[in-house]
């Protein structure tokens, strides 16, 4: 009887910390998906859905007033029998997120100074990265889309120390220089992050005259 009660107090013991464990696990992770591609027009487009876009550990920087940087790398991929064969340049964009002080809900600002808001209990992020000519694409192949989202923290200091050294201060700048920092600062590389998360994903294989003929919602 001890022995059977032994076990019975083992088995609660680790039903406790498995439940303990599930409660202490964060809810929510960054998440990226795949959501459409197409050619609307003259471009082939992909139409991307970031979620839970802010983990929770990354929450209290923006708390604190603190910056964090999302990096979405986007490539199409043409499906091959041995190597696949990367259709176009990767294609960067760089967003700084912020959180507004009167309302604490989120801004986002893209590489051009564009500034979008977003609810507090907003947990989806759109975006829409034009990947390319359509001419590169030939209706009979078959193609996928790639894309990796980084989300961390840089040291801007030293960003815009070294984007000074280069092109010259923001403030005296000509538009070729604005044009030369803008670019200096869309294509920050992964390994620029002091402390980030990553998430990645793949669209399906689909035919070129279906990318061709589809729109992007």
């Amino acid at each position: 009887m001890a022995r059977c009660s032994l076990r019975s107090s083992t088995r609660r013991a680790i039903g406790a910390l498995g439940l303990v464990l599930m409660l202490a696990t964060p809810a929510a992770a960054l998440d990226v998906r795949v959501t459409s591609v197409g050619a609307p027009a003259s471009a082939v487009q992909a139409a991307i859905e970031l979620r839970d876009v802010v983990p929770d550990r990354f929450s209290k920087i923006l708390d604190e007033g603190g910056t964090l940087h999302l990096r979405v790398q986007a490539e199409l991929w043409e499906r091959r029998p041995v190597w696949d064969r990367l259709v176009y340049p990767a294609i960067v964009r760089v967003f700084r997120f912020t959180r507004a002080p009167a309302n604490h809900s989120l801004s986002i600002a893209d590489a051009s100074g564009a500034v979008t808001s977003y609810p507090i209990a907003a947990t989806a992020m759109p975006v829409v990265v034009e990947l390319g000519d359509t001419r590169r694409i030939t209706p009979a192949e078959r193609y996928y889309v790639h894309i990796i989202a980084t989300l961390g923290t840089l040291a801007e200091r030293e960003v815009d120390d070294v984007g000074d050294a280069v092109f010259g201060k923001a403030s005296e700048t000509n538009s070729l220089g604005s044009l030369g920092r803008l670019v200096f600062r869309t294509a920050l590389q992964i390994n620029d992050y002091l402390q980030s998360v990553s998430a990645e994903a793949r669209s399906r294989t689909m035919s070129g005259v279906d990318i061709l003929k589809r729109p992007v919602p």
